[in-house]
């Protein structure tokens, strides 16, 4: 059984290494997918420090994507509390893993972004 926990726990720390460079290097990434990788990397954190039993990583999987699924309920319902919980914890996060990138950058990407999924969204104008 502890192998089993020590492949779960593997699983975790490769999903939280992952979902922490996808958002250094995908400067738009969205507020959910932020939230889920502080998830996930917090999860790691707490099993490997704590010393507590590995074959916890497994629930915390899935919890993972259930917690992604959450924030993203959150975000766009703008629950009062609990919709600024999240950008907070979310911004600051976000601006740990993205020390060294200049801030100019980052809002670039992110206005370009937001300006392509507009242009998806919305049929463009005849003039």
């Amino acid at each position: 059984m502890q192998i089993l926990g020590y492949i779960g726990y593997a699983i975790l720390i490769f999903f939280a290494l992952t979902w922490m460079l996808g958002v250094r290097v995908k400067l738009g990434a969205g507020l959910s997918v932020i939230m889920g990788a502080l998830f996930f990397m917090v999860a790691a954190i707490l099993l490997g420090v704590l010393g507590i039993n590995k074959l916890h990583s497994w629930w915390l999987l899935p919890s993972g994507f259930i917690f992604n699924v959450l924030c993203t309920f959150i975000l766009t319902s703008r629950i009062p509390l609990l919709y600024s919980l999240v950008k907070i914890l979310g911004s600051v996060y976000a601006r740990i893993i993205r020390i060294g990138i200049p801030s100019e950058k980052i809002k670039a990407v992110q206005y370009a972004d937001v300006v392509e999924t507009i242009e998806s969204v919305l049929p463009p104008k005849d003039h």
